[in-house]
C-alpha cells in the first residue's frame, strides 16, 4: 500500500493565522490610540472639576464683574498676516463709554477648531482705553478670547468670541 506524504508546511499558515489576526488588531488599536491622543482639535477645560464644585463662587465673581459696568470689545477686526501673527486691539470702556486707562489686561485665546492651542497674551495700552496684544500663531476661524482685566482693586472678566480672518495679499 502506498502512503501519501503531506508537506510539512501545509499547516503552518493556519497555525500562524490567530497570531497574525491578534497582532493586526493590536496594531490597529495602537494606531487609533495615537490618533486620538494626537488630535489637535481635542481639548479639556482646565480645572473643569474645580469649576463645577465651586460654580456658585464663580457665578458670584461674574456678577460682581458685571456690576462694575465695564465693557470690553474687539476694537478692530483681527487679521492674520503672512507670517502667521495676528494683532489684537481691545477697547475697555466704563458705563458712560469713556475709555479706561491704566488697566492690566491679560487673555487666554484659542481657535475653536483647535481648542488645545491656547495662547497667553499680555496687552499694552496704546491709547486711552485701547489695548494691543499679538497672537503668535493665528489661524483663520472663530476664536474664543478669555480676558482678565485689573483696574486698581477691581477685577473684570469677559469671554469674547470673534472671527480671525486671513490678511489680504495686497
Amino acid at each position: 500500500m502506498h502512503q501519501r506524504r503531506v508537506p510539512k508546511t501545509s499547516g503552518a499558515f493556519w497555525a500562524w493565522l490567530p497570531a497574525l489576526l491578534l497582532g493586526s488588531m493590536l496594531m490597529g488599536l495602537g494606531l487609533m490610540a495615537y490618533i486620538a491622543i494626537d488630535d489637535p482639535s481635542f481639548a479639556l477645560e482646565p480645572d473643569y472639576y474645580d469649576k463645577a464644585v465651586h460654580w456658585d463662587r464663580i457665578q458670584g465673581r461674574l456678577r460682581a464683574s458685571e456690576a462694575l459696568g465695564f465693557a470690553l470689545t474687539v476694537h478692530e477686526p483681527i487679521t492674520v498676516t503672512a507670517d502667521g501673527r495676528a494683532a489684537i486691539e481691545l477697547q475697555l470702556t466704563d458705563r458712560s463709554g469713556a475709555g479706561i486707562s491704566g488697566a492690566v489686561l491679560e487673555m487666554a485665546a484659542f481657535p475653536n477648531a483647535f481648542a488645545n492651542r491656547v495662547e497667553e497674551v499680555v496687552f499694552t495700552e496704546v491709547a486711552p482705553g485701547i489695548y494691543r496684544g499679538e497672537l503668535r500663531h493665528g489661524v483663520a476661524g472663530l476664536w474664543e478670547l478669555r480676558c482678565k482685566v485689573s483696574v486698581g482693586t477691581s477685577r473684570y472678566t469677559r469671554s469674547l468670541r470673534t472671527d480671525v480672518v486671513k490678511g489680504s495679499a495686497a
